[in-house]
């Protein structure tokens, strides 16, 4: 199994910076705002209110990882998800949905869609940063091939 993501976005990104690029994507601009408010100094942030904006985004600025909301109105988070999981230019982007609902059925929905993980809003900033660090370690890891 491939991975095609650098090594360096766990530890600090690909972007000439060196800091992880990360896309957040929600139809509500307060939660934008604030949510690269509070991760602007620890990652390089781009916003997008819209699927189609942040198709945009992606065409221009490679992301390291995408926060995606999981209920937007016309393309969802879930419609989302699938197309970038169908282009081979952005399949192997991390995404994190975020959703406002703790019901059991949407969260079962939810991780059906087998996101690299999920987080209830609001999100805090210390929730926010270790699980951006914790999918892109994980998605870094090496693989492990044991030969018998």
């Amino acid at each position: 199994m491939g991975n095609n993501v650098n090594v360096s976005a766990a530890a600090g990104g690909n972007s000439p910076k060196g800091r992880t690029k990360v896309l957040v994507v929600d139809d509500n601009a307060i939660l934008l705002r604030t949510v690269k408010e509070m991760l602007s100094t620890h990652f390089e942030i781009s916003i997008a209110a819209s699927a189609s904006q942040a198709f945009m985004s992606l065409s221009k600025v490679p992301a390291d990882i995408i926060l995606l909301d999981y209920e937007m109105p016309y393309t969802n988070g879930v419609q989302m998800l699938k197309r970038l999981r169908s282009d081979p230019a952005t399949s192997h982007i991390p995404v994190i949905f975020f959703t406002s609902s703790a019901e059991r059925e949407v969260v079962s929905k939810l991780v059906e869609e087998n996101p690299d993980g999920y987080l209830l809003k609001p999100p805090s900033k210390e929730k926010m940063i270790a699980a951006i660090r914790k999918t892109l370690e994980k998605q870094n890891e090496p693989t492990v091939v044991v030969e018998r």
